[in-house]
């Protein structure tokens, strides 16, 4: 574990001159090695979920759930605990030995030849599983690290940064936006928007009322530099909803998402580098006498946020436009999406270098940032779930059971002789529970750091109460999914 860093080299550089406002930089270079350490996590906890995927079908865990879900947080949830607490130090090579194990099942396999044989990949529309892994990839990295932040085990290079910078707590916000926009239809009207405001907007105002009050009654503290005095993530969720449903109503075609979130986001970064609003938000001197000063960091964010959801829906609706491929047109589509993630890693170099990368502002850095993380990792989840897995391990789907009870979704059931297996457990359960899974998480961290005091535990008394708090987590959602109840 490396000690705390220096504050010089683990936040932007703020030089005062007399009689003008403060002057904010950054490394460039520590902003590059931060988003690698950052792409490195995720990626792990994500082949964590595809080895799950792998194990429980091989292991023939026929109609047995409750065994699926205890092999997917062994598989998945304690290494990514382990991966931001006392096994960071190894995450280089374990991130090899993932690496050299694909290599491995790729070859065994013949992954290319079983592909080529298959008549058609069916991408499933916007439910498709390699969405809903990405999401709940989201939740269970974002859930892990805002109790584990708390505790001395945790990777401080890790936290959030103060101004710019690309750590991997700097991503959350960002891919909850991304991850929405993956799973959400397009608005076409204003019964779609009255829809949306009812079905959508409305539980996130109400998980936001929860968060503060919680926050409020437990005396948990919350870092105003984040969304500000009185706002939080699910503020910060509601207007980025509300607001890219009219920018959607606004785009006539999907195409027409793609110069209107560019023209947000170009004039969103003019505003913050030439009319001094980045300086504003991030100059700790100027009061919070008014409601606009006191959630600045919230409010001037916010066209940010629509734009990164903007582009995100059309990402989402160019990958699904067609539900059935043959194995060129997939072949073409992921590798024309490879080329997108290429160019989106080479435009954030030139951002981190040129204007930084800013989460408190939301700036356009920021969300080419988000764009080249969550695109990276659809390019991965849609190769590595329909190309490789679904060619070498076939599922049929077919209704059972368990799918009139919600335990399972169309393109989830493998068959294995004549069983049925379930895959992607938690994925779904958190899929179908997401946000009441992440209140929970909320309130029993508070409860954790109100009772427990994590500064004071040992890096094995750490692990062991993240484990208990993601069991007590998951397993709320996992209920939920097998009772076919869906809150929010």
């Amino acid at each position: 574990m490396e000690p705390i860093p220096n504050p010089s080299s683990a936040h932007p550089i703020t030089e005062e001159r007399p009689g003008e406002a403060p002057i904010f930089d950054w490394d460039w270079t520590e902003t590059l090695a931060q988003s690698w350490e950052t792409l490195l996590l995720i990626l792990s906890t994500f082949w964590c979920i595809l080895l799950a995927r792998v194990v429980t079908q091989k292991l023939q865990l026929h109609d047995s759930p409750n065994l699926c879900y205890a092999v997917e947080f062994g598989l998945v949830i304690l290494p990514c605990i382990l991966l931001i607490t006392v096994a960071v130090d190894y995450s280089n090579y374990i991130g090899f030995v993932m690496f050299s194990g694909t290599l491995w099942f790729l070859r065994k396999n013949r992954v290319l030849e079983r592909a080529r044989t298959r008549g058609q990949f069916d991408l499933g529309g916007n439910r498709h599983m390699a969405l809903s892994v990405l999401r709940a990839l989201t939740h269970l990295i974002t859930a892990i690290n805002i109790l584990a932040i708390d505790f001395g085990s945790y990777y401080r290079p890790y936290r959030k940064s103060l101004q710019f910078g690309a750590k991997l707590m700097d991503t959350g916000i960002g891919l909850f936006v991304f991850t929405m926009a993956m799973v959400s239809r397009r608005t076409h009207n204003w019964s779609d928007l009255r829809r949306i405001a009812v079905y959508s907007v409305l539980p996130l105002i109400l998980l936001g009322l929860a968060r503060s009050a919680t926050v409020l009654v437990l005396g948990y503290g919350q870092d105003i530099h984040e969304y500000g005095q009185h706002l939080n993530a699910f503020f910060t969720l509601v207007f980025t909803k509300f607001f890219g449903a009219l920018l959607n109503i606004l785009a006539r075609k999907d195409l027409h998402l793609l110069p209107l979130g560019f023209g947000i986001l170009l004039i969103h970064q003019f505003g913050l580098s030439f009319l001094g609003v980045s300086d504003y938000v991030m100059n700790d001197d100027v009061d919070r006498t008014n409601f606009f000063n006191a959630n600045r960091e919230g409010l001037v964010s916010l066209p940010g946020f629509v734009g990164l959801y903007g582009l995100s829906i059309y990402v989402n609706r160019w990958m699904v436009a067609s539900s059935l491929l043959s194995y060129s047109e997939l072949v073409r589509k992921l590798r024309r999406l490879l080329l997108v993630v290429l160019l989106l890693w080479s435009l954030f170099v030139i951002s981190a270098y040129g204007i930084g990368i800013s989460r408190m502002t939301c700036n356009l850095g920021y969300v080419i940032w988000m764009l080249a993380i969550g695109s990276t990792s659809l390019w991965a989840s849609f190769g590595a779930i329909d190309f490789v897995i679904n060619s070498v391990m076939p599922w049929e789907s077919s209704p059972s059971d368990e799918q009139e009870k919600g335990l399972v979704t169309r393109g989830t059931v493998a068959k294995g002789g004549d069983k049925s297996i379930v895959s992607f457990t938690i994925s779904q359960a958190l899929n179908q529970n997401g946000l009441t899974f992440f209140v929970v998480a909320n309130v029993l961290n508070g409860a954790v750091n109100k009772f427990l005091r994590p500064e004071d535990r040992s890096n094995c008394e750490s692990v062991i109460i993240l484990l208990v708090y993601m069991f007590l987590g998951t397993r709320m959602a996992y209920e939920l999914l097998k009772r076919g109840i869906r809150l929010a």
